[in-house]
Protein backbone atom coordinates (compact mmCIF):
# COMPACT_ATOMS: atom_id res chain seq x y z
CA UNK A 1 0.00 0.00 0.00
CA UNK A 2 1.37 3.33 -0.97
CA UNK A 3 1.82 6.20 1.40
CA UNK A 4 0.95 9.53 1.22
CA UNK A 5 4.17 10.58 0.29
CA UNK A 6 4.24 8.13 -2.76
CA UNK A 7 0.72 8.82 -3.80
CA UNK A 8 1.76 12.56 -4.25
CA UNK A 9 5.42 12.08 -5.90
CA UNK A 10 3.45 9.58 -8.31
CA UNK A 11 0.35 11.47 -9.35
CA UNK A 12 0.75 14.69 -10.90
CA UNK A 13 -3.06 15.05 -11.84
CA UNK A 14 -3.76 15.04 -7.78
CA UNK A 15 -0.51 17.43 -6.71
CA UNK A 16 -2.02 19.91 -9.77
CA UNK A 17 -5.41 19.39 -8.18
CA UNK A 18 -4.34 20.45 -4.94
CA UNK A 19 -1.56 22.70 -6.16
CA UNK A 20 -4.45 24.34 -8.34
CA UNK A 21 -6.99 24.43 -5.48
CA UNK A 22 -4.43 26.62 -3.59
CA UNK A 23 -3.55 29.01 -6.44
CA UNK A 24 -7.88 29.17 -7.43
CA UNK A 25 -7.85 30.20 -3.60
CA UNK A 26 -4.81 32.76 -3.77
CA UNK A 27 -6.02 34.18 -6.82
CA UNK A 28 -9.99 34.46 -5.86
CA UNK A 29 -8.52 36.16 -1.99
CA UNK A 30 -6.46 38.77 -3.54
CA UNK A 31 -8.67 39.43 -6.59
CA UNK A 32 -11.36 40.37 -3.90
CA UNK A 33 -8.98 41.85 -2.25
CA UNK A 34 -7.61 44.33 -4.70
CA UNK A 35 -11.23 44.62 -6.00
CA UNK A 36 -12.53 45.66 -2.94
CA UNK A 37 -9.31 48.06 -1.89
CA UNK A 38 -9.33 50.01 -5.26
CA UNK A 39 -12.60 49.72 -7.35
CA UNK A 40 -13.72 52.95 -6.42
CA UNK A 41 -10.33 54.51 -7.85
CA UNK A 42 -9.05 52.00 -10.71
CA UNK A 43 -10.73 50.67 -13.48
CA UNK A 44 -12.08 46.58 -13.80
CA UNK A 45 -9.86 45.93 -16.37
CA UNK A 46 -6.65 47.89 -14.03
CA UNK A 47 -7.79 45.49 -11.55
CA UNK A 48 -7.94 42.37 -13.47
CA UNK A 49 -4.60 43.37 -14.80
CA UNK A 50 -2.87 43.89 -11.60
CA UNK A 51 -4.45 40.28 -10.09
CA UNK A 52 -3.62 38.54 -12.82
CA UNK A 53 -0.16 39.24 -12.49
CA UNK A 54 0.47 38.59 -9.20
CA UNK A 55 -2.02 35.20 -9.72
CA UNK A 56 0.11 33.87 -12.69
CA UNK A 57 3.41 34.24 -11.36
CA UNK A 58 2.34 32.77 -8.00
CA UNK A 59 1.01 29.90 -10.32
CA UNK A 60 4.23 29.86 -12.11
CA UNK A 61 5.89 29.26 -8.96
CA UNK A 62 3.99 26.55 -7.19
CA UNK A 63 3.47 24.64 -10.53
CA UNK A 64 7.13 24.65 -11.09
CA UNK A 65 8.15 23.38 -8.29
CA UNK A 66 5.42 21.48 -6.81
CA UNK A 67 3.05 19.87 -9.18
CA UNK A 68 5.59 19.54 -12.00
CA UNK A 69 8.98 19.34 -10.74
CA UNK A 70 10.27 21.42 -13.14
CA UNK A 71 14.08 21.65 -13.53
CA UNK A 72 13.88 23.53 -17.36
CA UNK A 73 15.10 26.83 -17.82
CA UNK A 74 12.89 28.91 -15.74
CA UNK A 75 12.36 32.02 -18.08
CA UNK A 76 11.07 29.96 -20.82
CA UNK A 77 8.76 28.11 -18.75
CA UNK A 78 8.04 31.46 -17.18
CA UNK A 79 7.40 32.70 -20.90
CA UNK A 80 5.03 29.58 -22.05
CA UNK A 81 3.34 29.44 -18.54
CA UNK A 82 2.21 33.58 -19.01
CA UNK A 83 1.26 32.40 -22.86
CA UNK A 84 -0.98 30.06 -21.52
CA UNK A 85 -2.51 31.82 -18.83
CA UNK A 86 -2.33 34.90 -21.39
CA UNK A 87 -4.41 33.69 -23.48
CA UNK A 88 -6.87 32.25 -20.24
CA UNK A 89 -6.23 35.82 -18.92
CA UNK A 90 -7.42 37.56 -21.86
CA UNK A 91 -10.64 35.20 -22.52
CA UNK A 92 -11.67 35.57 -18.85
CA UNK A 93 -11.26 39.63 -19.07
CA UNK A 94 -13.47 39.47 -22.06
CA UNK A 95 -16.17 37.34 -20.30
CA UNK A 96 -16.01 39.95 -17.28
CA UNK A 97 -16.31 42.56 -18.57
CA UNK A 98 -19.40 41.22 -20.82
CA UNK A 99 -21.21 39.80 -17.97
CA UNK A 100 -20.30 42.59 -15.07
CA UNK A 101 -20.01 45.78 -17.15
CA UNK A 102 -22.58 45.42 -19.70
CA UNK A 103 -24.97 42.38 -17.95
CA UNK A 104 -24.60 43.97 -14.36
CA UNK A 105 -23.71 40.12 -12.63
CA UNK A 106 -22.11 40.37 -9.22
CA UNK A 107 -18.07 40.89 -9.72
CA UNK A 108 -17.44 38.29 -7.03
CA UNK A 109 -19.44 35.73 -8.41
CA UNK A 110 -18.80 36.19 -12.16
CA UNK A 111 -14.80 35.92 -11.08
CA UNK A 112 -15.28 32.91 -9.23
CA UNK A 113 -16.94 30.79 -12.66
CA UNK A 114 -14.65 32.09 -14.68
CA UNK A 115 -11.85 30.96 -12.63
CA UNK A 116 -12.79 27.52 -12.20
CA UNK A 117 -13.27 27.57 -16.00
CA UNK A 118 -10.26 28.79 -16.47
CA UNK A 119 -8.66 26.52 -14.44
CA UNK A 120 -9.83 23.18 -15.64
CA UNK A 121 -8.90 23.93 -19.26
CA UNK A 122 -4.93 24.74 -17.62
CA UNK A 123 -3.68 21.50 -16.83
CA UNK A 124 -3.55 19.97 -20.45
CA UNK A 125 -1.82 23.09 -21.61
CA UNK A 126 0.98 23.16 -18.86
CA UNK A 127 1.34 19.61 -18.86
CA UNK A 128 2.34 19.91 -22.64
CA UNK A 129 3.51 23.16 -23.63
CA UNK A 130 4.90 25.23 -20.38
CA UNK A 131 7.07 22.01 -18.35
CA UNK A 132 7.03 20.03 -20.83
CA UNK A 133 10.80 18.89 -20.63
CA UNK A 134 12.99 18.96 -23.57
CA UNK A 135 15.45 16.38 -21.83
CA UNK A 136 11.94 13.90 -21.82
CA UNK A 137 11.74 14.59 -25.82
CA UNK A 138 15.26 14.35 -26.59
CA UNK A 139 14.72 10.61 -24.72
CA UNK A 140 12.34 9.46 -26.61
CA UNK A 141 14.34 10.60 -29.77
CA UNK A 142 17.32 8.91 -28.58
CA UNK A 143 15.17 5.62 -27.76
CA UNK A 144 13.67 5.31 -31.73
CA UNK A 145 16.95 5.68 -32.84
CA UNK A 146 18.26 3.51 -31.04
CA UNK A 147 15.39 0.93 -31.83
CA UNK A 148 15.64 2.03 -35.54
CA UNK A 149 19.55 0.98 -35.28
CA UNK A 150 18.46 -2.30 -33.80
CA UNK A 151 16.20 -3.06 -36.40
CA UNK A 152 18.58 -1.80 -39.64
CA UNK A 153 21.00 -4.11 -37.97
CA UNK A 154 18.91 -7.17 -37.69
CA UNK A 155 18.14 -6.57 -41.27
CA UNK A 156 21.19 -6.14 -42.51
CA UNK A 157 22.82 -9.46 -40.48
CA UNK A 158 19.94 -11.41 -42.39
Amino acid sequence: MMNLSEIWRKYDKLRFLVIGGWNFVFGYCQFAFFYWWLNDTWSDLAILILTNIIGITQSYLTHRFLTFHSSGVWWEEYLKFYAVYGLQAVAGMGAFSVFVTWLGFNAYITNFIINVALTLASYWAHKHYSFKSRKKSTQDEQETNCSEDKLIRKELSS
